[in-house]
């Protein structure tokens, strides 16, 4: 008891329990804790599907989504939460481990337990040094031994111990012959390679010795690539594969050592496999279903576009099965419902762009020359997509600000779109209707935008890749203009940045260039033009400009191949400051210049001022404002990036969520750093209370820039004094001495560095 005096305890406790109904109520916990990641993969592209009790589990290249068709409920796999890396090409079910084995492109193999859904990696092929590719074709069971079909052999594997039991090459000079497909007829073997069908025992042969395999011969296409195969009832099933005309694949069968055609296919074979003594085909519009008798029981035709038909998994009969394509992850037969998570078109992210609550993207490899894919995300997560074979190669998207319409710009076909509604172009711009060039890109004519953005004056503006006039604009009243870069090249102005004074800044060409049109578009006498060389006193920096951006200071960033560059006074560019300068660091004790031997891809400023890098080869590094202290590099290795490739990269500034595109998906970093906030009537603190459980950092956002926080305690002894970045605060929860606080109630008294705007908020502490 306390008695009728309150002693300094007393006081300090009655203090703390009239504040606790107050902050039990505010643990307002962030939407994400910084320090986490969000990935964003496509699932759309099914490849395989097998079932286990009430669960469909899909296999897509960045992960698996189980669909429990009882409760119509998705659950994805990822990197992210557990799988050694991206790149899934096959998988198959132990029921005396229930548990599957999952391959993947560079050989890596993963136990994924069943319910729990643990992973356990095992790398032994992805470390082995071998030459040539190391990727998984496919996986058959038979008992508690894996059979694995790769791109060197094939491999067994005892699912119970987790060891390798025997490897073989399938010749007699040691050259890899690719295994694509493995089936069992009792307890022999069955493998389709590149080179034909080789069989051998499972029992009674030393499988590591190619003297115990067989190669069929006096069969169709014996020396030919096979790309499936599957056994029932002692006949063996096999595909051939036209690699000339996928539409003339074949079915052969052979029984008691004869072969010949089975029935007439549509050709593009996608799999073979048995089902409770069925025989199951799939091609890329069609499934059927042959009994025993060879007699057809089923039969699924394509009747919308999926894209291509690759598997089926049936839940107990014909009339309960789910086929997986290539366009709609996989759909029901029987309410043809398509079933995907919320999720991209693609993984072949090529620009990334973040505005007003909305995620945009472009997809697609130049390599390809697919149809564009444009897909933008909404505040609640739900995607929104629109292909078009109008154009092909999606290279870049711009958002307007407060503005309904969107712009896209593509390599090949479009020029240039927009959009106001996600499942329709509504204007298309290119060389018939607009100043825009075309340029001959090998044999064909193209029409390419590759980069877009927009002035004070909301002028549009983009880059005519390739051409005399690269740099073009469209006016609000739909007036357009070009203009002429003198010649420096091929012109391939690929990054295209305006500045805060107005000056535009073209940069992918061997020297950078800033243009200025002196608010007077349809004036070019008074038009200012330099070219800057990639060198500085100690010689060359480059050789090619990569990417431009304006950081807070209003100092001008630059990309290139070799690292990274400034320009410090953007304002007298035109006068007498048309140099620019590398950033020096100190390496192991020695001084070298920032990321030099890193091509770079693209900048992003955070609200911070740091600055996030994008490279071809390493992945991201997040440096200090300055550029001369490197804060964080993720790299596959060590992150869930999806590769070290990295395309293009957007900032939430509110939430501090980064975007990184690349080329094998979309993956998102939680940053501590944001934007600062004018009035700071949002302040937010996370966690709040603080319990005797956490031991990781405290939050603090909706901060002015740059904040300075001094914490108190409610005598209001000084704990610790912060500094926000940007509008993001962190505190370790310790005071002056690296102390963890005790219980009680704290004061967070916030200013600008000029102390006119300021907010006190209050944090509790349980222990």
């Amino acid at each position: 008891m306390c008695g009728s005096t309150y002693t300094d305890d007393c006081y300090r406790m009655k203090k703390i329990f009239a504040y606790i109904a107050l902050l039990l109520w505010c643990t307002i916990c962030f939407a994400q804790v910084p320090g986490t990641w969000n990935e964003y993969f496509s699932f759309r592209n099914v490849q395989q599907l097998e079932s286990v009790d009430d669960n469909v589990f899909a296999l897509s290249e960045n992960g698996i989504f189980i669909y429990n068709t009882s409760t119509q409920e998705i659950q994805k796999i990822t990197k992210l939460n557990g799988l050694s890396t991206v790149g899934l090409t096959c998988m198959a079910f132990c029921d005396s481990t229930s548990s599957f084995l999952i391959g993947y492109n560079d050989g890596t193999l993963d136990m994924l337990d069943y319910p729990s859904l643990k992973v356990k990696a095992i790398p032994t092929i992805a470390n082995k040094p071998l030459y040539g590719s190391k990727k998984i074709n496919a996986i058959t069971m038979h008992n508690d031994t894996a059979i694995i079909a790769t791109e060197f052999g094939i491999l067994t594997f005892e699912m119970s111990s987790q060891k390798f039991i025997s490897t073989t090459v399938l010749s007699n000079d040691g050259s890899y012959v690719p295994a694509k497909s493995i089936t069992m007829d009792g307890n022999d073997i069955y493998a389709a390679t590149t080179k034909g069908i080789f069989s051998a025992s499972i029992q009674n042969a030393n499988l590591s010795n190619y003297s115990s395999w067989h190669k069929l011969t006096g069969i169709p296409y014996a020396n030919d690539t096979i790309s499936h195969i599957a056994a029932l009832n002692g006949t063996i099933y096999y595909a051939h594969k036209n690699t000339n005309d996928a539409s003339k694949d074949s079915v052969f069968k052979i029984t008691n050592g004869t072969a010949e055609a089975f029935k007439t296919q549509t050709g593009n074979i996608q799999r073979l496999k048995t089902y409770n003594n069925y025989l199951i085909i799939t091609a890329s519009t069609i499934v059927n279903a042959y009994d025993e008798n060879e007699l057809l029981k089923n039969s699924v035709v394509k009747t919308q576009d999926l894209g291509e038909f690759t598997d089926v998994a049936y839940m107990g009969s014909f009339l309960d099965s789910y086929v997986s394509n290539t366009k709609f992850g996989m759909f029901d037969t029987k309410t043809e419902k398509k079933i995907y998570p919320k999720c991209p078109q693609s993984n072949a992210i090529s620009d990334v762009y973040y505005n007003e609550d909305r995620l945009f993207l472009t997809e697609g490899k130049l390599i390809n020359w697919e149809g564009a894919m444009f897909d933008y995300m909404d505040y609640q997560g739900s995607w929104y997509s629109h292909k078009t074979w109008d154009a092909q190669n999606a290279r870049c998207v711009y958002v307007p600000s407060k503005s309904k319409q969107f712009y896209y710009g593509s390599f090949g076909g479009l020029a240039l779109g927009t959009f106001s509604t996600w499942w329709q172009t509504d204007t298309i711009y290119n060389h018939t209707n607009s100043p825009i060039q075309q340029y001959t890109f090998y044999a064909a004519k193209v029409d390419i935008v590759s980069d877009i953005t927009e002035d004070s004056y909301k002028n549009i503006w983009f880059l005519n890749e390739y051409t005399s006039y690269p740099l073009m604009v469209i006016t609000p009243e739909n007036k357009w203009y070009r203009f002429l870069i003198p010649s420096i090249g091929r012109m391939s102005f690929e990054n295209l940045l305006i500045d805060s004074y107005g000056i535009k800044w073209l940069a992918g060409e061997s020297k950078l260039v800033a243009y200025y049109e002196n608010k007077t578009l349809d004036d070019e006498s008074d038009d200012l033009c330099v070219q800057i060389p990639l060198t500085d006193g100690e010689g060359t920096i480059a050789s090619r400009t990569t990417c431009v951006v304006e950081d807070l200071n209003r100092q001008i960033w630059i990309g290139t191949n070799q690292g990274i560059a400034v320009h410090s006074s953007p304002s007298r560019v035109f006068k007498d400051r048309q140099t620019i300068s590398r950033i020096k660091i100190e390496i192991d004790g020695e001084v070298g210049y920032l990321l030099s031997s890193e091509y770079i891809t693209c900048i992003a400023v955070d609200g911070a001022n740091r600055k996030w890098i994008g490279t071809e080869n390493s992945g991201v590094f997040l440096l200090s404002e300055n550029g001369t202290e490197q804060l964080l590099n993720f790299t596959k290795s060590n992150s869930p990036l999806p590769t070290n490739t990295i395309t293009s990269i957007s900032i939430n500034h509110e939430t501090g969520e980064v975007f990184i595109g690349t080329d094998d998906g979309l993956v998102s970093y939680i940053g501590n750093a944001t934007e600062g906030d004018n009035g700071m009537e949002h302040v937010t603190i996370f966690p709040n209370p603080v319990r005797e459980s956490y031991e990781g950092t405290i939050f603090i956002k909706g901060l002015v820039a740059d904040a300075t926080i001094k914490i108190t305690d409610i005598s209001g002894n000084l704990v610790r004094t912060i500094t926000a970045n940007g509008g993001t605060a962190e505190w370790d929860g310790r005071n002056l001495y690296g102390n963890r606080v005790s219980t009680g109630i704290y004061l967070l008294y916030i200013s600008d560095e000029n102390g006119v705007s300021t907010k006190i908020s209050k944090i509790l502490f349980i222990h």
